[in-house]
């Protein structure tokens, strides 16, 4: 095996060696020749403790940050010229003398870089022998070059676009920026093809476009193309979106020799674009599909848009209606208030309202309700106002019709109340003045039966009245006052137990008696559900009436034995006119008497419950103890 020692010791170019923290690991014998050094002299020193330099001179870092690029690149740095103070003997004095460097990284087995291998060549006396530098002026022009080439390479490095420069056929990575590493996912490509170094973008055409601008000289210029990379080890690929160009390089004889690449990662502007597109594709979408006509105006109010709905309405085109255009196919009528109601927001910027009516394209007039907000700027000025026109036509002729049914139910309720009710009463003096005559057992029987079918339509009217005054959204009128509760269940149980003296009623009562209530409404909501429990229940079941009050509430609670309400008829038992299946059609009930109970309880601030199974149906109230005096 050939001893590479040996060679090292006898090539003829200047080589040494640095760790890590630029100290002397070893030296050949040419380099300690050019540089007048010894071994021992540069074994474990610091490289510029041994070559200081002029205390005022910029080599020593420019050398140092050399280094330091080898060590954070990976790959080797070069120094065209640099002006260095360097003896020609062990102990002689320094001069100043041109050197050409370059600076190779050696890695160690986990890729790090560990050494740093330094290639001199001294070009001193081959420019003197050229007469290039015969003065110290062309001296130091060499030295500014030398910086200069440096701030190129930091300004390459640190350019916010990213940049690189591939050699040859094969499109060699030889020079690459700190964008350009972020942008494939920090992967080093130096010295390594495209092809090897991003293998995911074979395929994506990129590596034909470099064969041709290589193979034509013709550059080339790529806007917002998308691009798939592996950003991360084993990760899956990332849709990026650049701007580049592939620019090709030549030689000193007109070939092309490489490509050089610049752009732009355009990926977040490409994503707000798109985001911006697809939002306002949406805001289109809406404004065309929403079941009103959309329009803008500029701060003086003309017209300067209209969706497809509102040419579509009109059979008009935009253009007739833009401006001024819609006065033509609004209402004689309208035209003044609707102006006027204009020009007031136009002047104040308070928002715009109000209804009037639209020609359609057939010729019918329809009622619409517009309305506009401005948008304004940062500074306050209105910048657009933004409106709608919503058909009200089908609506405001049913508020009409119910306007015109609700007058007719007013006015029923007045006949009902006054035509009905004092015929009734007389009906009712009439039949008690009669049974005090001492009638006979055939005459006092037909009395009773008037006088009973004339309390049963004093009840449906009462029931009536009561219904629409709820129904036109007027809460049952009650007159609390101090009462006993006690006497109240007493007394509905006498009243009913005569009304049918067949059924055994309980009654039971605990706690204190007395509260604050409307003793003939509650009564009203006893009666109902004692005598719904009479229609219901079977002839021999049994109906209790509970009562009880604590400190702040009374409950009272109606129950009956017998088959148990459907569940499917519980959520409705309180609505009006609505009559369990068990129901039958005598009883001269129509359907209002749970409706009416539960308008009385919520009238006192109170609740109804009603819970129905196999055992029995209970119908619950809970008032407040004490209820309010009202007016």
């Amino acid at each position: 095996m050939r001893d590479f020692g040996v060679l090292f010791d006898r090539i003829p170019c200047a080589f040494m060696v640095l760790d890590r923290e630029f100290r002397f690991v070893a030296a050949n014998p040419a380099y300690l020749r050019t540089t007048g050094a010894t071994l021992d002299q540069l074994l474990g020193k610091y490289v510029f403790e041994v070559f200081p330099d002029s205390p005022d001179s910029k080599n020593v870092a420019l050398l140092r940050s050399s280094f330091e690029r080898v060590l954070t690149t990976r790959a080797t740095d070069e120094i065209a010229a640099i002006t260095y103070r360097v003896a020609r003997a062990p102990g002689g004095p320094l001069e100043e003398r041109v050197w050409s460097t370059r600076h190779i990284p050696l890695f160690d087995e986990a890729g790090e870089v560990e050494l740093i291998v330094q290639e001199a060549e001294e070009i001193t006396q081959r420019d003197q022998d050229r007469g290039e530098l015969e003065s110290p002026r062309l001296l130091d022009r060499a030295v500014r070059i030398g910086l200069e080439l440096q701030d190129l390479r930091q300004m390459f490095a640190q350019a916010p676009g990213f940049m690189c420069f591939l050699r040859g056929r094969e499109h060699v990575f030889e020079v690459v920026n700190d964008a350009y590493m972020q942008l494939v996912g920090h992967r080093n490509p130096l010295g390594l093809s495209v092809a090897t170094a991003l293998p995911e973008i074979v395929g994506q055409g990129f590596v034909q476009l470099l064969d041709t601008v290589f193979a034509t000289g013709e550059p080339f210029l790529g806007k917002d193309l998308q691009v798939q990379l592996q950003r991360a080890p084993g990760g899956s690929l990332e849709d990026r979106h650049v701007d580049f160009i592939f620019q090709p390089i030549r030689g000193a004889s007109n070939e092309v020799i490489g490509i050089f690449v610049q752009g732009e990662d355009v990926t977040a502007r490409h994503d707000a674009a798109a985001s911006i597109a697809r939002a306002e594709s949406e805001r289109r979408f809406l404004i065309e599909h929403i079941p009103v006509q959309v329009w803008t105006a500029d701060p003086q109010g003309q017209l300067d848009y209209v969706s497809h709905r509102v040419v579509s309405y009109f059979q008009s085109s935009a253009a007739e209606i833009l401006g001024n255009g819609w006065l033509a196919v609004l209402h004689a009528d309208d035209v003044d208030a609707c102006v006027t109601r204009w020009t007031h927001s136009l002047t104040t910027g308070d928002p715009y309202e109000i209804e009037f009516r639209l020609r359609r394209g057939d010729g019918e007039y329809r009622w619409h309700l517009g309305r506009a907000d401005a948008h304004r700027g940062a500074d306050g000025t209105i910048l657009r106002w933004f409106g709608t026109n919503t058909d009200v036509h089908d609506a405001r002729l049913a508020v009409a019709e119910l306007r015109a049914r609700s007058e007719y139910e007013q006015r029923l309720i007045g006949i009902v109340s006054h035509d009905l009710r004092n015929p009734l009463s007389a009906v009712s003096l009439g039949t008690a003045l009669l049974a005090s005559q001492g009638l006979d057992d055939r005459a006092a029987k037909i009395v009773a039966r008037v006088a009973r079918a004339s309390d049963r339509a004093t009840r449906l009217i009462s029931d009536l009245l009561d219904f629409a005054s709820a129904r036109i959204g007027t809460m049952i009128p009650i007159n609390p006052q101090p009462m006993n509760l006690r006497e109240i269940v007493e007394q509905v149980f006498d009243e009913l137990q005569l009304s049918a003296p067949a059924r055994h009623i309980r009654i039971g009562h605990a706690g204190d008696e007395d509260g604050r209530w409307d003793a003939d409404r509650i009564a009203q909501v006893l009666s109902n559900l004692v005598g719904n429990a009479i229609q219901h229940a079977p002839p021999d079941a049994s109906i209790s009436i509970e009562s009880w009050i604590d400190a702040s509430q009374a409950v009272f609670e109606v129950i009956n034995a017998g088959p148990p309400i459907p569940s499917a008829e519980l959520p409705r038992l309180f609505e009006p006119f609505k009559r369990g299946q068990q129901a039958g059609a005598a009883g001269g009930s129509m359907g209002l008497g749970l409706y009416i109970a539960r308008e009385v309880v919520i009238a006192h601030g109170g609740t109804i419950e009603v819970a129905s199974d196999m055992i029995a149906t209970r119908f619950t109230v809970r008032l407040p103890r004490f209820v309010p005096a009202r007016a």
